[in-house]
This record gives structure tokens, C-alpha cells and sequence, in this order.
């Protein structure tokens, strides 16, 4: 994975840089990502900078994980992340977050379906979950956009 790069019409999906440890701080403050994923949530600009130099660690090419990329916009901005996660017996989940200034100009699904096929074949998987809280309507709906199947519905 030395040069991960996924570009689509609008979004670059790379790997992290300890230089974007101020934007992953402030993306990880809004209001959603308090609610829904709060472990992801860095309230200082020094907790995102470690939670960097980790992820950066997991691009060894050994693929335990999570593997979690940055979303560019073409125009610069990083606007969130796509993520694979190991979840057991060799199964992922794949997972996103959209800054809050950002939402509701479906990055989520354009990420997701650029990034899901890739992750895919890099891993060797033939499926990947698609996990969210039912409550989480956003999130339910990117994953209906990119053609995920339900398999339980409960919050």
C-alpha cells in the first residue's frame, strides 16, 4: 500500500500525514460524531496527532488494522474518512464519517462506493459489512445508496 490513492469526480481518498492532525481534531467535534461514533471524537489537537501516527502504522501492508483513509476534496479540503475495520474470523466492516459543514452532498456514497471494491481486492474479501445504529438515518442511507443488503434492523 505504498501509494493508496482512489480519486473519483470530486474526492481523493489517500493515505493520512501527521499534518492533518488539526483538520481530523476539529472534523471529529461535530454533533454526529459525538453521538454515533464517540471513540472517534479528539478534543485536542493532540489526541487526533496520535490517533494518526497509529493509523499510519497500520498501513505496514500486514492488514490487521482498522485501515482508515482521509476524504479530499479536489479543491483541498479533508472532509472526513472511509475506513475498513476487522470485526472476527477474517470479516471487516466498512465504515465513514463526513464532517458536519459537509454533510448532504453524498461524499458518504461516493466515498463508500469508490472505496469499498478497492479495500475489497486489497484485503482478499468477497463481502464487507456495512454497520450502522438504526437511529443513524444518514448513515443507513449511504449504505442503502451503495447497494448494501440489510440484515438486521435494531438501534
Amino acid at each position: 500500500m505504498q501509494n493508496f490513492k482512489i480519486e473519483t469526480d470530486r474526492l481523493v481518498i489517500t493515505k493520512f500525514d501527521e499534518s492533518m492532525a488539526e483538520i481530523v481534531h476539529l472534523n471529529s467535534l461535530d454533533v454526529y460524531n459525538r453521538k454515533f461514533v464517540p471513540d472517534e471524537v479528539f478534543e485536542t489537537i493532540e489526541e487526533a496527532r496520535g490517533a494518526i501516527l497509529f493509523l499510519m502504522s497500520c498501513y505496514d501492508g500486514e492488514n490487521k488494522g482498522p485501515l482508515v483513509y482521509p476524504i479530499i476534496l479536489k479543491s483541498g479540503e479533508n472532509i472526513g474518512y472511509v475506513q475498513a475495520v476487522p470485526l472476527k474470523d477474517g470479516e471487516w466492516e466498512i465504515g465513514y464519517h463526513i464532517a458536519e459543514n459537509y454533510t448532504g452532498n453524498d461524499y458518504a456514497t461516493e466515498a463508500v462506493m469508490a472505496f469499498a471494491p478497492v479495500i475489497a481486492n486489497q484485503l482478499g474479501i468477497t463481502h464487507i459489512w456495512g454497520i450502522s445504529r438504526g437511529d443513524n438515518l444518514a448513515s443507513c442511507k449511504v449504505l442503502e445508496k451503495c447497494s448494501f443488503n440489510l440484515q438486521d434492523k435494531s438501534i
